[in-house]
């Protein structure tokens, strides 16, 4: 019996089309059904514990119970791992310097008298936070020795409570400052 090649064409269409639903409905069915055991898990400990711990490797990772949030050994101490798109919010109460752990992050100076802000050399380019006045001490920012700070009206200062700032690193040691500023 001879076919046509519309026939075998109709044919085969309509036998693919079953077998490759039936084929990629087992690969779903199969990877929807993960077996729990073979799932990653990191140590759980609660903050006491974490802190307690001796000579941690440089990128351990560990669950912390009291928190409800993964940490990070960056080889001086443990941090906070958060998403990129999701800031982490610190709050301060006395004079800080800049560390890399506070890339991409906001600061928070709530004080009663005035603090000093302190941008240390050696911060990657691109390194950016907000910082916001929310007591009645202002924030007074410095660089460190070889840092320059940069601002268009050269205002260093917080304008009062509830002031914002942005820093950036734009060039190796060297950042601009915008934001609600006042000359010192």
């Amino acid at each position: 019996m001879r076919h046509s090649n519309q026939h075998i064409k109709w044919n085969i269409k309509n036998k693919l089309l079953p077998i490759s639903l039936f084929c990629f409905g087992n690969i779903f069915f199969l990877s929807a059904q993960i077996d729990g055991n073979l799932l990653l898990q990191l140590t759980n400990a609660t903050t006491i514990e974490m802190n307690a711990i001796a000579s941690p490797k440089t990128g351990t990772l560990l669950y912390n119970t009291t928190e409800k949030w993964v940490y990070q050994y960056n080889g001086t101490a443990w941090e906070k791992l958060a998403p990129k798109f999701l800031p982490l919010v610190l709050t301060k109460t006395a004079n800080y310097t800049l560390t890399p752990a506070d890339n991409g992050n906001v600061l928070t100076f709530n004080s009663a008298t005035d603090v000093t802000l302190t941008a240390p050399t050696g911060l990657p380019i691109g390194f950016n936070i907000s910082v916001y006045q929310i007591g009645d001490g202002q924030i007074i920012f410095n660089g460190a020795a070889g840092v320059t700070l940069k601002n268009r009206l050269s205002r260093f200062k917080t304008a009062g409570k509830d002031a914002g700032v942005g820093i950036l690193c734009t060039a190796t040691n060297i950042f601009h400052l915008t934001g609600d500023l006042k000359s010192n």
